[in-house]
C-alpha cells in the first residue's frame, strides 16, 4: 500500500466510524420529529433537522471520497449542538426552557461523535478535557426542569454516559488514524531504502565502469606508448587512450529511442510514480539514446516519487516539456510543503544521485529549486 493510499483508507475509516455512530440518532432524530413534531417554532425545528442531515451527507461523502474528515464533521457538531441550543432556548408550547423533545435528545450523540473525531489527533489529556465540557454542556441542556437533586443527578449520569461514548469514538477514531499512519510512515522508509540502494546500485555501477575501462583501455594504452620506439607508435597509442576516454565519457552503447516513443514511456512512469499528475509533454523528430531515455524517465520517477512521500495527497504534480532527436527538456513540478535543499543531509542521495546524477551519466544534467512553503521543481536537460 502506497503512503498516499494508507492516508485515504485512514480518512475513510475515521468518516465510516463517524458516519456509523451518528447514523442511529439522527435517522431516529428525523422519525421522531416526522411523528411527534416540532415543538416551538416548526420553521426554525425543520431548518436546523435539515441541516443535520445535510452535514451528515457531507460525513457520507467524505467516508466515500477519502475527504478529510474534520469539515464534514465540524459541520456535524455546529448543526447537531444548534439544534439542541435552539430547542432549549425556543422552547414548545410551554415556553422557553422547556424539556427537550425525543429528536433533540438523540442529536447529542452525534454532537459526541463529531467532537470526539475532531479532537483525535490531540493528546489523550487534552480531548478528554474537551469531551468532559462537551459531555456537560449537552447533559445540561438535555436536562429536565426544575432543577432538584434528582435532577442534577440525572445530569451527572447522562454526562457520563455521553462522557464514555465521546471516549469509546475517540479512541477507535485515533486508533484507526494511528494504525494507517504507521503504514504510511513504513511505505515510506522502505521507498526512501529502496530509492537509496538503488542510487547506489547506479553510482557503484557507473563506477566499476569507469574503473574497468580505465584500467582495459586507457592504461593499456598508455603501456604501449611507454613501450613506443618510434613517434609514430607513440601517436597510435596516444589516439587510442583518447578513444578510450572519449568512450568513457560518452558512456555504454545503447540502443536508439524515438522521441515519441520516450514521451509515452514518461507518461506511463508519472502515471505509476504518482497518479494524478497532469503531463503535458510534447515530441519531435528524431531519436534519443536510449541511455538518456531511460536517465530523463527514472529522475522524472524520483521526482514524483519524493512528492508523493513528502507531501499531503492534495498536493498537485505536473510533467513538462518536448522531446526531440536534438535535445530534450523537462520540467517537473508541485506545489507542495518544499524543502530546504541546504538542510538535506550529506547521505540522501535521492537527488544527488538517481537526479542529477542520473543525467549526467546519460550526457544531461539536472537542477532541483525548492523552498519551505513554495513547493519543488525538477529541470531536467540532455544534452547538458
Amino acid at each position: 500500500m502506497s503512503p498516499a493510499r494508507a492516508q485515504a483508507t485512514g480518512q475513510r475509516l475515521v468518516s465510516t466510524a463517524l458516519g456509523l455512530t451518528a447514523l442511529v440518532p439522527v435517522v431516529a432524530a428525523v422519525v421522531t420529529l416526522l411523528v411527534d413534531g416540532p415543538e416551538g417554532p416548526p420553521v426554525a425545528a425543520a431548518a436546523l433537522l435539515v441541516a443535520v442531515v445535510v452535514a451528515f451527507a457531507a460525513v457520507v461523502r467524505a467516508a466515500v471520497s477519502a475527504a478529510p474528515p474534520a469539515p464534514p464533521a465540524l459541520a456535524l457538531l455546529m448543526t447537531s449542538g444548534g439544534a439542541l441550543l435552539a430547542q432549549r432556548v425556543l422552547g414548545g408550547d410551554e415556553g422557553v426552557g422547556a424539556p427537550s423533545p425525543p429528536w433533540a435528545h438523540f442529536l447529542a450523540i452525534a454532537v459526541l461523535a463529531a467532537t470526539a473525531v475532531l479532537v483525535r489527533g490531540w493528546s489523550t489529556w487534552q480531548a478528554g478535557l474537551v469531551l468532559t465540557l462537551c459531555s456537560a454542556a449537552v447533559a445540561v441542556l438535555r436536562s429536565t426542569p426544575p432543577v432538584s437533586g434528582a435532577t442534577h443527578t440525572m445530569a451527572l449520569v447522562d454526562g457520563a454516559f455521553l462522557l464514555g461514548l465521546g471516549a469509546a469514538v475517540y479512541a477507535a477514531v485515533r486508533g484507526v488514524e494511528d494504525v494507517s499512519s504507521r503504514v504510511r510512515t513504513a511505505r515510506a522508509a522502505a521507498v526512501r531504502a529502496d530509492a537509496e540502494a538503488e542510487a547506489l546500485v547506479t553510482a557503484e555501477a557507473e563506477r566499476s565502469r569507469w574503473e574497468a575501462a580505465v584500467h582495459d583501455d586507457v592504461l593499456t594504452a598508455l603501456r604501449v606508448a611507454a613501450a613506443a620506439r618510434s613517434p609514430e607508435e607513440v601517436a597510435t597509442a596516444a589516439g587510442s587512450a583518447r578513444d578510450a576516454l572519449d568512450s568513457i565519457a560518452r558512456g555504454p552503447a545503447t540502443l536508439v529511442v524515438s522521441a515519441a516513443l520516450a514521451v509515452q514511456q514518461l507518461r506511463a512512469a508519472a502515471a505509476t510514480a504518482r497518479p494524478g499528475t497532469e503531463v503535458a509533454l510534447s515530441s519531435g523528430p528524431g531519436s534519443l539514446p536510449g541511455s538518456a531515455a531511460e536517465a530523463l524517465v527514472d529522475a522524472t520517477t524520483e521526482l514524483l516519487r519524493n512528492t508523493a512521500r513528502h507531501n499531503p495527497l492534495e498536493t498537485t504534480s505536473s510533467v513538462r516539456g518536448h522531446l526531440a532527436g536534438d535535445g530534450a527538456r523537462l520540467v517537473v513540478s508541485d506545489d507542495g510543503a518544499g524543502f530546504d535543499p541546504d538542510g538535506v543531509p550529506a547521505g540522501r542521495l535521492g537527488i544527488r544521485v538517481s537526479v542529477v546524477g542520473r543525467m549526467r551519466s546519460a550526457g544531461g544534467d539536472a537542477e532541483v529549486t525548492s523552498a519551505p512553503g513554495r513547493g519543488t521543481t525538477g529541470r531536467l536537460r540532455w544534452p547538458r
